[in-house]
């Protein structure tokens, strides 16, 4: 079991450790993380009262309105699952500056959490059950005891999609209140991600080559759960004016951009190390992947062997998605 609790309580390392030794930027850059985090608060419930009292009460176009609840149950739970992973690393992790800062991100996910909770009692709908494909992706992350898998699956992978989905909502115009809502979540998601392009390059670089696999191999089985899910929205995605290749090609290039950010360490071997284990997801299997999901020219344009694939892949995924709810 990768990087387990220490028995003893309490970490008395964490005020005794020389910080004059320690590289300069490491305290400045995870420290403000926590600092830009308390400056930037803001208060959940007064900014969707005024939304409302500016736009009226939020109200979802018929045609588009079971898409837009499934997206919107995706993003809810998402939340929730964020909120509980960044305070389990907030209680976990032992550098005090990374703690500090995702002790931030859990405060700033709680209250992601609960305004589009209220946002959707708003809005009077149902709101759908979260589809099993998705719940498993996000239960694999929670339940990990490995924090390297938790920050890939969490700074890498969950929250890269969630800003490609919050911007996809932005552009769509679904509703107003929302429209002007989602870029306070995406500013706070923004800043999240610098937590684990700082903290997660110092962990990574302590794994043996074993261990190096076994986070190659989470990452996979993680965009696995997302390729397959998303198949099982895409008509969801298009009924909502957001093409599904666009979204997957932005969720790419963010991803590839923290893997870049790491890497921007110094020289060969600490770029090398920094990442040691993590796929960029930028060159060779995600373009690949992406083309083949959502083909250049779409999918009826594709040769008939591609389309009885993805036409298997996608009823497969539907059916794993009821089955596993």
């Amino acid at each position: 079991m990768l990087f387990k609790k220490k028995a003893s309580w309490p970490p008395y390392r964490m005020v005794e450790e020389n910080i004059a030794q320690r590289a300069e930027d490491r305290l400045d850059k995870l420290e403000r993380l926590y600092h830009i985090g308390q400056n930037n608060i803001w208060d959940g419930k007064k900014v969707l009262a005024d939304l409302i009292a500016k736009h009226g009460k939020p109200k979802l176009d018929p045609t588009r309105k079971e898409a837009a609840l499934k997206i919107l149950s995706i993003l809810l739970w998402g939340e929730l699952a964020a909120w509980a992973i960044s305070a389990d690393l907030a209680e976990r992790i032992d550098d005090v500056e990374a703690k500090l800062a995702a002790t931030s991100q859990a405060h700033d996910e709680a209250r992601h959490f609960y305004v589009l909770r209220d946002y959707l009692r708003a809005l009077g709908e149902p709101v759908p059950h979260l589809g099993g494909i998705a719940r498993r992706l996000l239960l694999k992350i929670l339940e990990t005891d490995s924090l390297v898998h938790k920050l890939v699956g969490m700074q890498l992978l969950v929250e890269s999609n969630a800003l490609s989905l919050f911007r996809g909502l932005v552009e769509a115009k679904l509703e107003p209140v929302l429209e002007e809502l989602l870029p306070y979540y995406e500013t706070d998601e923004a800043r999240h991600v610098g937590l684990g392009v700082m903290y997660l390059p110092r962990l990574l670089k302590t794994l043996n080559r074993r261990e190096s696999l076994e986070v190659a191999a989470f990452q996979l089985r993680c965009v696995g759960f997302l390729m397959t899910g998303g198949l099982t929205l895409r008509e969801d995605f298009r009924a909502l004016g957001m093409e599904p290749r666009n979204l997957a090609k932005h969720t790419i290039k963010l991803q590839s951009d923290i893997v870049a950010e790491m890497m921007a360490t110094g020289g060969t071997r600490r770029r090398r190390d920094a990442v040691r284990g993590l796929l960029d997801p930028g060159k060779g299997f995600g373009p690949n992947i992406v083309d083949f999901i959502h083909p250049p020219g779409g999918v009826a344009n594709a040769p008939a062997w591609h389309r009885a694939i993805l036409a298997v892949w996608t009823r497969g995924a539907m059916i794993a998605d009821r089955a596993l709810a």
